[in-house]
């Protein structure tokens, strides 16, 4: 007996149909056109006076550009050689020996941190291998006979570097040591709170003015109170060793009554049972700050130092108030570089060089400290 099997036809696979993309819904077309709306205006503001200066003096930093003609010749990369290079270089060991040690100590921090787990390891190597190769390139320095083609710019940069290295932990201890005065309840502490912030309110212009009259060697209360207990007066904005330590005191009496007020703003948002309960467990003031306030105020203390070096970077105002950058080139800083050549000398295009090296220090140095500090809170 013979079977056959019958194979029944294939079945054909059902049409699924394909899924379109889910289309915003009318409301969140409403709020994105709203934010489009709210936000044109600042960036037209930042693309017309932001961006396009950046963009344009990166174009001007290739050309001899003279302000008074508007003409752009020979372009190349001589403005960026006659601000980075010279004649007769050669490397020592010991030139400005004592930023190199400052820098490898700073190395070994990080090494030590990266050891102990406070920093990641990463973020240690990254750090480190910048600053290795900065302290090689400070062994640079003109031999015998050599010169910098431009003498004033690395004289500019070092006063800059200096300002920033000595004005910003002045800033940051100072503005946190202050709001932890003021924030207690008590009768007077508005009034401390408004006498520590009010120089903050005053304009450039009018913070020098004091400060010169304090400093003035004939009539100034420095020198009167200098005077009073015998020493002899000493005329603080004339001397190379001394201006741009009278401008650095000046800075910091005029703004760190800013710090301040972020650093209490931080204080009042952290619990007070949490200091309740240290103080129940025997906790100490020292102890209490040091596993309360100091964690707590980690995301402010990030804000204020990368602001604080920002700013202490583009220092200008009181030291062309003050000094003029004098005696001599003794408190030079990039800003009045930059404002003297390209408004004073005419030439743009050298200025616009000038002003994009002091950006990317910027950045390079907000970044960083910005890796650290955010590595070390996580």
């Amino acid at each position: 007996m013979v079977s056959s099997t019958t194979s029944s036809p294939p079945t054909a696979p059902l049409d699924t149909p394909t899924p379109r993309p889910a289309r915003a819904s009318a409301p969140a077309r409403h709020d994105a056109r709203t934010a489009a709306v709210f936000l044109a205006p600042f960036l037209l503001l930042f693309v017309v006076f932001i961006l396009f200066p950046v963009f344009q003096a990166v174009a001007m930093s290739f050309f001899d550009w003279d302000l008074l003609t508007q003409s752009a010749t020979d372009f190349g990369l001589d403005n960026y050689v006659r601000m980075l290079g010279g004649t007769g270089l050669t490397w020592s060991l010991t030139a400005m020996a004592s930023w190199r040690i400052v820098l490898l100590a700073v190395v070994a921090g990080l090494a030590w941190a990266a050891r102990r787990g406070r920093v990641a390891p990463r973020t240690a190597v990254l750090t480190s291998v910048p600053l290795l190769l900065l302290v090689v390139a400070l062994g640079i320095t003109p031999g015998p006979g050599g010169q910098w083609n431009d003498p004033r710019f690395w004289a500019a940069l070092q006063h800059t570097v200096e300002f920033t290295v000595v004005a910003t932990p002045l800033l940051v201890v100072g503005g946190l040591a202050m709001a932890l005065l003021v924030n207690r309840k008590g009768r007077g502490s508005s009034f401390y709170r408004t006498a520590f912030f009010l120089p903050y309110v005053l304009p450039v212009s009018v913070v020098t003015l004091i400060w010169i009259y304090l400093l003035n060697p004939d009539r100034g209360l420095v020198a009167w109170a200098m005077q009073a207990i015998g020493l002899d007066t000493v005329d603080f904005l004339n001397q190379p060793t001394t201006a741009l330590p009278a401008v650095i005191l000046t800075t910091v009496w005029w703004t760190v009554g800013f710090t301040m007020i972020l650093f209490l703003a931080g204080l009042q948002d952290i619990e007070p049972s949490l200091y309740e309960a240290a103080s129940l467990d025997g906790a100490g003031r020292w102890e209490s700050f040091r596993h309360i306030t100091v964690p707590g105020l980690k995301r402010v203390t990030v804000l204020v130092v990368v602001s604080q070096v920002i700013a202490s970077f583009q220092i200008f105002g009181q030291v062309y108030l003050m000094t003029r950058g004098g005696p001599g080139d003794s408190s030079l800083v990039l800003i009045q570089h930059v404002y003297e050549s390209g408004i004073r000398d005419s030439a743009l295009g050298y200025a616009s060089a000038l002003s994009l090296v002091l950006l990317v220090v910027i950045l390079v140095v907000s970044l960083v400290q910005l890796k650290l500090l955010r590595s070390e809170e996580s």
